[in-house]
């Protein structure tokens, strides 16, 4: 299986870290130079955003999801049929290795994503994955991109329907309502994210942080235009399983 690390050249400890988790549970990890989306022109985000409803995502934000579109390109690209894609501040437990390995192994042919972070809320009765205490379980909420699999019909999909940028990378819901991708998570999740995480690269200074309020709302109205334009079909598929499935089954991630 691949393993491409998504990193910034200039965060070079936390290129070293990424490398040393993998080698930890013993995996083979290419970096991927990410896209730094505040070294981009004004006219650079135009012709790689969508013009409306990108609005409110950060440079850094757009940057992100660039670097994970460039993960699919490559994978289209190259024809790999399931890839481990990390962020640089990712950390694994002593479960991560066996899970994976069996994940790897196991994934289908259709459009699928298989979540190894923690997730908001799942579905009860998943699959247990052997010789674990482990399940395999069907998404509900999903956010936070750091470890996640995915396959090349999912990487196709994606990409499709994420390019030019208008979502998160992380959007994982919004993915789950539209039917995009089939997507699932591990309980409890094997990919964690490290201390390096609390140094935030994408609301990385006092003024972006001053600015976070407004761009945030920017962001509710474009993601409320967006859920408006869902398709009807979409609409009401989520709206009869708000009604008759969520209630039964659905349940929060401790």
């Amino acid at each position: 299986m691949k393993v491409f690390v998504i990193n910034l050249e200039k965060y070079v400890a936390r290129k070293n870290h990424a490398l040393a988790q993998c080698q930890n549970i013993g995996l083979s990890a290419e970096i991927f130079n990410a896209i730094d989306g505040r070294s981009l022109s004004p006219q650079q985000i135009a012709d790689k955003t969508h013009p409306e409803l990108s609005a409110g995502l950060t440079e850094s934000e757009i940057g992100c999801a660039l670097s994970h579109l460039g993960v699919y390109q490559r994978i289209i690209k190259d024809n790999i049929d399931v890839a481990l894609i990390l962020e640089d501040d990712v950390q694994f437990d002593h479960y991560s290795s066996n899970v994976i390995s069996y994940l790897k192994e196991h994934i289908p042919q259709q459009p699928t994503v298989y979540l190894l972070s923690e997730v908001r809320k799942y579905m009860r009765g998943g699959k247990n994955i052997p010789h674990s205490e482990h399940e395999l379980v069907s998404v509900s909420q999903a956010a936070l991109a750091h470890a996640y699999i995915i396959n090349l019909a999912a990487a196709k999909k994606m990409h499709a329907f994420m390019h030019p940028v208008w979502l998160e990378a992380d959007r994982w819901t919004f993915l789950i309502e539209c039917g995009v991708v089939n997507i699932k998570a591990v309980i409890p999740a094997v990919g964690h994210l490290s201390k390096l995480s609390h140094e935030s690269t994408i609301w990385h200074c006092e003024a972006e942080l001053e600015r976070k309020k407004i761009v945030r709302e920017q962001r509710r109205i474009a993601v409320s235009k967006i859920r408006k334009n869902r398709a009807m079909n979409i609409k009401l598929k989520n709206a009869l399983w708000r009604i008759f499935i969520r209630p039964f089954f659905e349940v929060k991630q401790s």
